[in-house]
Formats: C-alpha cells, sequence, structure tokens
C-alpha cells in the first residue's frame, strides 16, 4: 500500500512510498514549489505557474509505470523512481532563466547542483535511513548508470514527456499533447538499451514534432525571451556590484530573488518593477539564422560564451544611442539541438538510429534552426534610436 496519494492534473492519482514521502518533505524539495516550471511564461501565458514541485512528481509517476512496463527489479525500480523524484532539486530560481548565469559564472549546470544538494543535504540523511546510497542515485542522474539514466535523461525519457504534456496543459497550448500510453508501453530494454519497438515510432515522431512545436511557441517565445534578458542583466549587475554572490542566487527561489529585485534601487530595482507591471524591452530587431548564414550563426553562438564581450557590444550600442549601459540588451539562444535523431528503434529485428528510420525526423533536425534568432531589446521609448545604431548590428559583432 502507498504511504500517500496524491492527485495530479495531468496523470491523475500519484502513488507515493514511505521513503519518497519523507524526501518530498524535505526543505530541499518543498523549495520546488517557490521554483515556476517556465519562468518568465507567465507573462505569456497567464496559467504557467506550475513548478517544479509537480513536474517532479509527474516524473516519479512516470517513472512507476515504466517500472511496470519493463518489469524492472526492484533495486532499480526504487533507484529509477528516486532518480525521477529529485532530478531537478538543483534548479536555480526561474528555472531555465537563472541556468543562462550558470555558463557565464560557473562551469556547473543544474544537474551538477542537484548532486550536491543530493549528497550534502538532509536529503542524504532521508536516503540514508531507508538504506538509499546518495551516491549511487547521483550515478543514474550523471549519466553513470546506463538504461537507468537513459530513463531519466535520454532520446525519450521521463522527464521530457512529463514537461511537455504538463506545459501544454499550462498554457493551454496543444502543440505538447502527446500519446503517452503507446510511447511507454512500446518501450523495450534490449542488450541492455533503452529502445522503442518499430509499433510506437509514430508516438516517438509525436513527442519529438511536440517538442520542434513547442519550442517557438512557448520555451522561445519571444516575449519570455525579452522578460529572461531583463532579469539575467539585472542579476548580472548584482553580482557585479557585489550586491549577491553567484552561489547566493542559485539557492534563491522565486520569491525571494523578486523580493530581492523590489528592494534593490537603481538600475536593478526598475528592472524589478518593469518585471512587476509587464513593462517589458521591445523588439528592435532579431537576427535569424538564414539572415546571418551559417557562418554568421556559429559566430554569433560563440559569441554567447563570451559574456565579456557580450557585454562590450550592449555598452557599444548603447553609448551609440545615447543611452545608459543596461538599456540595449543583445539576447543569443543557445545553438539549436537535435540529438533525438540518434534514439534507438527496433526495427525488422534490428536496433537502428531513429533517423534512419523516419524522414521525418531528419527533416526535423534540419528545420530546428527556423527557431533560432538573436535579437536585440530596448525600452519602447527608445526603440527607435537603439533600431537605427542596430541596422549595422553585424558590424558591432564582427
Amino acid at each position: 500500500m502507498p504511504a500517500k496519494i496524491i492527485r495530479d492534473p495531468v496523470h491523475g492519482d500519484v502513488f507515493i512510498t514511505e521513503a519518497e514521502l519523507e524526501l518530498i518533505d524535505t526543505p530541499e524539495f518543498q523549495r520546488l514549489r517557490r521554483i515556476k516550471q517556465l519562468g518568465m511564461s507567465c507573462l505569456v501565458y497567464p496559467s504557467a505557474n506550475h513548478t517544479r514541485f509537480e513536474h517532479s512528481l509527474g516524473a516519479l509517476h512516470l517513472a512507476g509505470r515504466l517500472v511496470e512496463r519493463l518489469g524492472l527489479g526492484e533495486e532499480d525500480a526504487r533507484l529509477l523512481r528516486l532518480a525521477a523524484l529529485l532530478h531537478d532539486l538543483g534548479h536555480g530560481p526561474l528555472s531555465h532563466t537563472s541556468e543562462e548565469l550558470l555558463a557565464r559564472y560557473s562551469e556547473a549546470s543544474h544537474e551538477t547542483l542537484t548532486a550536491e544538494t543530493i549528497r550534502h543535504s538532509e536529503v542524504a540523511d532521508v536516503l540514508g535511513g531507508f538504506g538509499f546510497s546518495p551516491g549511487e542515485l547521483v550515478r543514474v542522474l550523471e549519466g553513470d548508470a546506463g538504461y537507468l539514466s537513459k530513463m531519466i535523461s535520454g532520446e525519450f525519457d521521463i522527464d521530457r514527456m512529463d514537461y511537455l504534456v504538463r506545459d501544454a496543459h499550462h498554457t493551454g497550448v496543444a502543440y505538447g499533447v502527446i500519446d503517452l500510453d503507446r510511447l511507454i508501453n512500446t518501450l523495450v530494454l534490449r542488450d541492455g538499451v533503452l529502445v522503442v519497438e518499430e509499433r510506437g515510432l509514430r508516438a516517438v515522431e509525436g513527442l519529438l514534432v511536440a517538442r520542434f512545436l513547442m519550442i517557438p511557441t512557448v520555451y522561445l517565445h519571444h516575449t519570455s525571451r525579452i522578460a529572461d534578458a531583463m532579469f539575467l542583466k539585472a542579476m548580472e549587475m548584482a553580482i557585479e556590484l557585489g550586491l549577491l554572490s553567484f552561489q547566493e542566487l542559485m539557492r534563491m527561489d522565486d520569491f525571494q530573488v523578486t523580493c530581492f529585485l523590489r528592494s534593490a534601487g537603481g538600475y536593478i530595482g526598475e528592472i524589478g518593477e518593469r518585471l512587476d507591471h509587464r513593462r517589458l524591452f521591445k523588439k528592435v530587431v532579431h537576427l535569424s539564422w538564414s539572415a546571418l548564414g551559417e557562418e554568421g550563426a556559429r559566430q554569433a553562438i560563440e559569441l554567447r560564451r563570451r559574456v565579456d564581450r557580450m557585454a562590450r557590444i550592449e555598452r557599444e550600442l548603447a553609448e551609440d544611442a545615447g543611452l545608459e549601459y543596461g538599456y540595449v540588451l543583445l539576447d543569443i539562444p543557445p545553438e539549436p539541438s537535435y540529438q533525438e535523431q540518434e534514439a534507438p528503434v527496433l526495427s525488422e529485428g534490428e536496433v537502428r538510429r531513429i533517423g534512419e528510420v523516419s524522414p521525418l525526423v531528419r527533416v526535423l533536425r534540419v528545420a530546428q534552426r527556423t527557431h533560432w534568432s538573436m535579437g536585440v531589446y530596448a525600452p519602447e521609448e527608445h526603440v527607435p534610436r537603439v533600431a537605427k545604431v542596430a541596422e549595422a548590428l553585424e558590424a558591432y559583432l564582427g
């Protein structure tokens, strides 16, 4: 008998064991109630206020379904469920919004921070009390546990299965609806590798198409990107001014970082007020992958990793437009990634890459670049003057 049953709007009843319940009650897990799943997307989709807390419960539920489908042994089953439950403990405020700062100030990722939390917090005490090894759990999350790791983070993992349907539910965007039943019920283990049977190919294609469509519609929506850029610039300035450290920021939740912005004063406080009142900067110019060309787009993405140079370009653009630093923002999204083409499919008795079996997946790999564009943003009243200098944006980038 489960220790508790939690009602979820996406999956229905989620059954929780005693160990899982104690982990849910730790401060580290309860913090996820105050971390929005989609960061600033609620400024675009008003109902997108769901959190990492319910997503983690959803991942746990799907892990349980996969355990039953594959007939995993008790030890693997418990490890997979716990890994699914705890996989997002390391997220900073506003989820992936603050993760941009990880690339600027640290070599770590939210997965690294998750591993540290599991090893060095009350979570470790609870795990030890129930006979679980924090290190073994971290191995699953860091990709060192074979098919168990692939079930958490792989080509068709339970993390993605949950966040697509959950994000679709809470935004009202139907593109994220996928056939979870068919997908889960056609997954099998073949020589220690998680593969999908060919009869589940349409379900996998549906998942990949859903992700393809959700990226521009939700995950890279231009309004969300503008709000993200404003938040990141405010946090970058706060760290440079010594108002808080990067480590302190990543331990905050959404409420704490909002209070910090409101009380900071100056430019940082102004950005906080703008975000509170949805007085966002406006798009001045967008340059697509095709507009920049292959070489230009690659150079732009490389620039993304050179924060000092990005700041210098922003400063030059602002000065040439007669504005103070911080009122012209340069936004460069990460390089499009479509590793799902490597997903293994059991076809005609052989394990083959899905890209070899599905022409649709090959098309998606090429088409993903249409979602990528870099942008320049400024306050609405200053858009005309910034537009004049941004006409020569490629010269600034060079």
